[in-house]
């Protein structure tokens, strides 16, 4: 990982990250008939957050994979019937058709080849199978009211860290021409801006913010950006959007 942030701390960032999109996975599920999947896998299972929620929504087998060796110790801890491996999602350890369901969670953006990862999620998918691609932002769409600096440093931390900040809009062209592709599904998460959990989480948010952004933004900027932004939550006119993409693929 580029930035040193405890195991435990990305856990509750993950957390965070699927509070947001509970109700578009929760669709996709029923959609992919995930309660009568008989393998499934998550790519990019990081701590656990999602695919523990994916095992209990179903009886078959769930299987987390992550690149991480840190992360898979982590969720191994949570213990239950799921079972973490260790590998790449460029590189996936799995057989051909293996999966009834194979889903992933802010994943795409953070692969050096995310095509490749696309068409290895393909590969592991049995024919009439489905991909679920959970969430993949676009921070080149991110609106800021008041208009704050946020959107075009988290941008260009992303860069550095080695993602691409605006995969969401890539989705279709990633998956469409594959050619085990039955059929590609796009569409934008719904959100609702709620200025208490905006407040609530606005440490937790901030402390990863400023962890990431030291590197290129110069403190005194940090404290003023923080300063004006939990000014604008304590008014109640504080809006940030970003846009979230989704894909239900089926093969």
């Amino acid at each position: 990982m580029a930035i040193e942030i405890t195991p435990e701390e990305w856990d509750r960032q993950f957390a965070r990250q699927a509070g947001w999109t509970r109700a578009t996975r929760l669709h996709l599920y029923r959609r992919a008939n995930l309660l009568r999947a008989r393998r499934v896998l998550d790519v990019g299972s990081g701590t656990g957050v999602v695919t523990e929620e994916v095992a209990a929504r179903t009886s078959g087998q769930v299987i987390g994979v992550d690149v991480d060796p840190v992360m898979v110790a982590y969720a191994q801890k949570r213990g239950g019937r799921t079972e973490y491996r260790l590998g790449d999602a460029h590189d996936l350890p799995f057989r051909q058709g293996w999966f009834d369901v194979t889903l992933c969670h802010f994943l795409l953006l953070w692969c050096r080849e995310p095509d490749r990862a696309a068409q290895e999620m393909v590969r592991v998918t049995r024919p009439g199978g489905t991909i679920l691609i959970c969430a993949e932002p676009d921070y080149g769409g991110r609106i800021d009211y008041p208009d704050l600096p946020l959107g075009r440093w988290q941008q260009e931390a992303l860069r550095r860290e080695g993602a691409d900040p605006c995969l969401g809009r890539k989705l279709r062209h990633l998956l469409a021409p594959l050619p085990s592709v039955r059929s590609v599904e796009v569409g934008l998460v719904p959100g609702l801006w709620d200025i208490p959990v905006y407040r609530a989480e606005f440490e937790a948010e901030w402390a990863l913010w400023e962890r990431t952004l030291a590197k290129f933004v110069p403190p005194h900027e940090l404290v003023q950006v923080k300063a004006a932004d939990w000014a604008a939550v304590e008014s109640g006119e504080r809006l940030v959007f970003i846009p979230l993409f989704y894909a239900l693929v089926r093969v």
